[in-house]
C-alpha cells in the first residue's frame, strides 16, 4: 500500500444552537488544509416527510459571508465547506420526486453558495438517514454534486455504519468528483483503538474507500461518548499516522467542543497527531 500524508483536519460547526457564533481561533498553522464545514444546508419537506429539494441555511447566520472572508485572511490554510443534509432523523433523503428534487436543489444550493460572494471551497454530503433506494441516492445527490462541482473544489461524503450501502453506491458511481471520505467511526460502537484501527483497515482496503480519501471521525458530543471513547479515537490515529495510512481528522462539533472543559482540546490533540512527524519538514 502507498504512503499517505496527514495533511487535512476537518471541523464540522453550527450544527446546533449554542452561544458559538464564531470561527473559534484553533487553528493549527502547520495542517496544510484546515476546513471549516459549516451545518446544514438542510432540505423542506412536504406533509408526507418527502423532500422537494428547495434548500435553506440552518447554521447561525454570524458565520456571514464578511466573518469567512476575515477568517480566510487570518488563515491562507482554511477552506470553508458548506454541508448538506443533517443527522437527525427529521431531515432524510427522502425526494418527492427525482428529477424535480435534483433540479431544485442544485438551483437552492447554488443561491447558497452564490451569497457568500464565492467564499465556500466546497460541498460535504451528510445525510445520516437515508430513506430511498440506493439507486435514487446516488443518481439525485450525484447529479448535485456534478452541477455544484462547476461552482466549488473540494467535494466530500459522510457515510457511517447505517448508511454505509447507499454511500458506498454513490461513491463507486461519482468517485471521480469526490475529494474525501468523513467516515463517521462515532456513530457506531468501537470497544478499543485496535478494533478502530481494524474497520479503518477494511474501509480503506475494501476498494471502495481508498485511503488517500478516507478520513477518520471523531465526536466532542455527548450522545456519542458510550459508543466510541476519545483515548481510543487518538491513539487509534497516532497507530495509522506512524504507519502512514492516514489522511486526515475531522471532528464533530465545534459547538459542543466550546462547552468542553477544556474546550477544543480534542481538536488540538488530533492536529498536533498530523502535524508531529519529523519526516513532514520535508513534505
Amino acid at each position: 500500500m502507498s504512503r499517505v500524508h496527514p495533511d487535512i483536519f476537518r471541523e464540522y460547526i453550527g450544527v446546533k444552537t449554542s452561544s458559538l457564533h464564531i470561527f473559534p481561533d484553533i487553528i493549527n498553522p502547520d495542517v496544510k488544509q484546515f476546513h471549516f464545514i459549516l451545518g446544514f444546508a438542510k432540505d423542506t419537506y412536504d406533509a408526507e416527510g418527502k423532500g422537494n429539494g428547495n434548500f435553506y441555511v440552518d447554521w447561525n447566520r454570524d458565520f456571514s459571508p464578511q466573518n469567512v472572508m476575515a477568517l480566510k485572511i487570518k488563515y491562507p490554510n482554511v477552506k470553508v465547506v458548506i454541508s448538506i443534509g443533517g443527522r437527525d432523523a427529521d431531515c432524510p433523503f427522502f425526494p418527492a420526486a427525482k428529477e424535480e428534487w435534483w433540479r431544485n436543489a442544485v438551483d437552492s444550493l447554488k443561491e447558497i453558495i452564490r451569497s457568500y460572494n464565492d467564499l465556500i471551497d466546497g460541498i460535504d454530503i451528510n445525510y445520516v438517514t437515508v430513506k430511498s433506494s440506493d439507486a435514487d441516492f446516488s443518481y439525485c445527490i450525484g447529479k448535485v454534486i456534478e452541477k455544484l462541482k462547476q461552482l466549488v473544489n473540494v467535494v466530500s461524503i459522510a457515510p457511517s455504519l447505517p448508511s454505509q450501502s447507499p454511500y458506498q453506491t454513490l461513491y463507486l458511481d461519482k468517485s471521480g468528483d469526490i475529494d474525501y471520505v468523513d467516515y463517521q467511526f462515532y456513530i457506531q460502537k468501537i470497544n478499543s483503538k485496535e478494533e478502530f484501527e481494524k474497520l479503518f483497515h477494511r474501509l480503506s482496503q475494501s476498494g471502495v474507500y481508498p485511503p488517500q480519501k478516507l478520513l477518520v471521525g471523531g465526536s466532542t458530543d455527548t450522545s456519542d461518548a458510550d459508543n466510541f471513547k476519545r483515548e481510543d479515537f487518538l491513539e487509534g490515529c497516532k497507530d495509522l499516522v506512524d504507519k502512514e495510512l492516514l489522511r486526515g481528522i475531522f471532528i464533530w462539533n465545534a459547538n459542543d467542543s466550546v462547552t468542553n472543559a477544556p474546550p477544543y482540546s480534542l481538536e488540538k490533540e488530533a492536529q498536533n497527531i498530523l502535524t508531529e512527524k519529523d519526516w513532514l519538514i520535508n513534505y
